[in-house]
C-alpha cells in the first residue's frame, strides 16, 4: 500500500502531513489544518473532488488534469496555477463581498454557498437580488463579462 504524505518546507523547516484514512483528499485536508503551503506542488491527476481548499495557497501549483469537481476554492490563491481548465475569479462583489470563481470548461460557478451552472447562477441572482439594484448590477456585470469570454 502506498503511503500518502505531503512534505512542505517553510522557513527552512520540513513539515510532513498524513491522514489516518490515507487518501489524497484527507491528507490535503489535514495539511490545510496546519496551514500547509502548497505553492509549486505537483498535484497532476490528483482527485481533489469535494476537497475544502479554501484559503489554500496553490499559486504556481501544477493542477493539470486534477479533478477539482465541487472542490471548495473560496479564497484559494490560484494565481499562476497550471491547470488544463480556465478559471476566473472576482472578489468583493455582491451581498457578502465573497470571492466568486467560474470554470469555463465545466460551466460551473462557486459563489458563497451557491454552486451551479452560469445560467442557474444568473437565475438565482435575478431572483435573490431583484430588489437590490447595487448587488444585481455587480453580479450581472460579472455574468455578462463571463459570457463575453466564452
Amino acid at each position: 500500500m502506498i503511503k500518502i504524505k505531503i512534505k512542505s518546507i517553510f522557513g527552512g523547516l520540513l513539515f510532513e502531513y498524513e491522514a489516518q484514512e490515507n487518501t489524497i483528499k484527507k491528507t490535503l485536508e489535514e495539511a490545510f489544518k496546519c496551514s500547509a503551503n502548497l505553492r509549486y506542488a505537483d498535484l497532476r491527476y490528483a482527485n481533489l473532488r469535494s476537497a475544502n481548499l479554501s484559503y489554500a495557497d496553490l499559486s504556481s501549483a501544477d493542477l493539470r488534469y486534477a479533478d477539482l469537481s465541487y472542490a471548495n476554492l473560496s479564497s484559494a490563491n490560484l494565481s499562476y496555477a497550471k491547470t488544463d481548465k480556465r478559471y476566473i475569479q472576482i472578489s468583493c462583489i455582491g451581498s457578502n463581498k465573497r470571492i466568486t470563481i467560474y470554470c469555463f470548461e465545466d460551466d460551473f460557478i462557486w459563489c458563497g454557498c451557491f454552486k451551479g451552472s452560469l445560467q442557474e447562477f444568473e437565475d438565482a441572482v435575478n431572483q435573490t437580488h431583484k430588489d437590490n439594484e447595487q448587488f444585481l448590477k455587480e453580479y450581472t456585470g460579472f455574468i455578462n463579462y463571463l459570457k463575453s469570454l466564452k
